[in-house]
């Protein structure tokens, strides 16, 4: 019982953890915006997209395979014509 508990911990860390990712992910769009120098610019930018990947990697592990499956699947996109060339049948 408690380790089915302990597993479902973690597959909400990982999510938590994953929506994180993205959000740093658009925080990257956001920066370009800021009163910064370039140089502190690339040097933010640069720093959001390394720990944005840490992080999403981190959440995969802590998510479990099946579901950086299910994602995996998801963002194909080949996946995505087979699903418009299905629903124009």
């Amino acid at each position: 019982m408690e380790l089915r508990v302990q597993t479902r911990i973690q597959a909400k860390l990982g999510l938590v953890l994953i929506i994180v990712s993205c959000l740093l992910w658009a925080a990257v769009l956001v920066v370009p915006l800021l009163t910064f120098t370039l140089t502190n610019k690339a040097l933010i930018i640069t720093s959001l997209v390394i720990t944005s990947e840490v992080i999403f990697w981190l959440g995969i592990l802590l998510a479990g395979k099946e579901l950086a499956h299910r994602y995996r699947r998801q963002l194909n996109p080949i996946e995505w014509w087979r699903r418009i060339t299905r629903k124009n049948r």
